[in-house]
């Protein structure tokens, strides 16, 4: 295989913006926790983190910021601060992410 025809087709560009996409998130996220102060603002920090990753996660690589939304949301909960949406957006993108692996997989498995 030629690393020329590797950047050949459709699928470079879905995967491109996706990699902007993740970049820009933990850009973000990274900015986000370097700014607290208390463990109020931690936990808040880290609910805003988690809803995040569980938003883009519904869009894009639900199988990566699925689990780190959770992670969040318990770090967040772990601190007294509420933090159900990113937790239950990350169970729908871990669920999603799976029911599409499984599709996927049984239409490979078919042909």
């Amino acid at each position: 295989m030629q690393l020329g025809r590797l950047f050949e087709g459709p699928w470079v560009l879905v995967l491109v913006p996706i990699a902007v996409a993740v970049v820009i998130v933990l850009v973000v996220v990274s900015a986000v926790n370097k700014s607290s102060r208390s463990d109020l603002a931690a936990g808040m920090n880290h609910r805003s983190t988690a809803t995040i990753f569980g938003v883009v996660g519904i869009f894009v690589l639900g199988i990566v910021f699925g689990p780190l939304a959770i992670v969040q949301a318990s770090k967040a909960e772990a601190l007294g601060v509420k933090a159900t949406a990113g937790k239950v957006l990350g169970w729908i993108c871990v669920g999603v992410t799976a029911l599409w692996l499984i599709f996927i997989g049984s239409a490979l498995a078919s042909r």
